[in-house]
C-alpha cells in the first residue's frame, strides 16, 4: 500500500501536467480491481509482482510519449528487480501485425512499428476492463487508425465482429441528442443518441452472437452532453431519458470518446 501511494504521489509531482491525468482514488480502485482479477487468476504469483505488473499495465496506456521512462524508471525505484513480461495477446498481436501491414502501415523502423503494435494492444487491455474508453490525441495523431486496426484484428484472431457507430455529439442541440419531451402534449420525441443507445442494448440476433457494439463520439468532450453521460460511464450503467426511460448498457455494447483533449471534462 505504502509503494502503491508513494509512486502515485511521486508520478503527479513529476510526470507532465496533462487534463487526462488521475492520480486520485478512482485510478486507485481501477488499480485495486484489476490486481485482484490478476491474483485470481495467477494464484501463485508473490503480491508485490501483482501490484507492479497491475500498476505498469494499467497505467501505462493514459501517458503521453514523453513520460512513459520516466513512469517506468518510478516503477522500477520502487520494486528493484522485479522482472514481469506483458501479458501476451500472441494472436491478437500477429493479426494486429498483419493488418498494419496489409493497409500500408508499416513504417520503416521497427521500433516504431513495435509501439504502434503495442497501442493497439493497450486499447484491447483498456476496453477488457472499461465499458467507457476515452482515446486522446491531436489530430492525425492515429486514433482511428488504432481503433480500426482492432477492430479489423479481432474478427481473425478471437472471431469476434465488430460493429462501430459514429457519432458526433456536438453537431446537434441537446434535444436532438436525447430527445425531448412535449411540455404540453407529453408526447416524446426521440434523439440520435436515445434512438441508437435502445436499438445497440437490444439483445443479440440468433446466430450474431459474436458480434460486439462500439458506440463512438467523435469529436469534443465538455460538460454539456457528456453529464447525461456519468451514469452510463459509472459502474450503473445505466442512461436515463428526460422520458424517465432508462436504458441499461449491455455486455456486448461499449463506449468510446475520440477526442483532442479532455480539458472541458470533469474529472467524474
Amino acid at each position: 500500500a505504502k509503494k502503491m501511494t508513494t509512486l502515485y504521489k511521486l508520478s503527479k509531482e513529476q510526470l507532465s501536467k496533462q487534463y487526462h491525468y488521475d492520480f486520485g482514488l478512482r485510478s486507485l480502485k481501477s488499480v485495486l480491481v484489476l490486481a485482484g482479477g490478476l491474483k485470481r487468476q495467477y494464484s501463485e504469483m508473490p503480491e508485490d509482482l501483482v501490484l507492479m505488473r497491475t500498476l505498469r499495465d494499467s497505467n501505462m496506456p493514459k501517458y503521453v510519449f514523453e513520460d512513459v521512462p520516466l513512469f517506468l524508471a518510478l516503477i522500477n525505484d520502487l520494486f528493484p528487480g522485479l522482472k514481469a513480461e506483458r501479458v501476451g495477446f500472441e494472436g491478437l498481436k500477429m493479426e494486429v501485425a498483419k493488418d498494419l501491414e496489409t493497409n500500408g502501415f508499416r513504417p520503416s523502423e521497427d521500433k516504431v512499428y513495435r509501439q504502434q503494435i503495442d497501442k493497439v494492444i493497450q486499447m484491447y487491455e483498456t476496453q477488457i476492463v472499461r465499458h467507457t474508453t476515452m482515446i486522446v490525441g491531436p489530430t492525425g495523431g492515429g486514433k482511428s487508425l488504432v481503433l480500426d486496426t482492432l477492430r479489423r484484428a479481432r474478427l481473425p484472431a478471437e472471431d469476434i465482429v465488430v460493429r462501430m457507430f459514429v457519432l458526433n455529439a456536438k453537431a446537434q442541440p441537446l434535444n436532438e441528442l436525447y430527445g425531448v419531451m412535449d411540455p404540453v402534449t407529453r408526447d416524446w420525441t426521440d434523439g440520435i443518441l436515445s434512438k441508437l443507445f435502445r436499438e445497440l442494448n437490444e439483445p443479440l440476433p440468433k446466430n450474431r452472437e459474436n458480434e460486439i457494439r462500439w458506440i463512438l463520439y467523435d469529436g469534443d468532450v465538455d460538460a454539456v452532453w457528456v453529464e447525461n453521460m456519468n451514469s452510463v460511464m459509472d459502474d450503473n450503467r445505466l442512461l436515463t431519458l428526460p422520458n424517465g426511460e432508462r436504458i441499461r448498457l449491455q455486455p456486448h455494447c461499449s463506449m468510446i470518446c475520440e477526442t483532442f483533449d479532455l480539458q472541458y471534462a470533469s474529472p467524474a
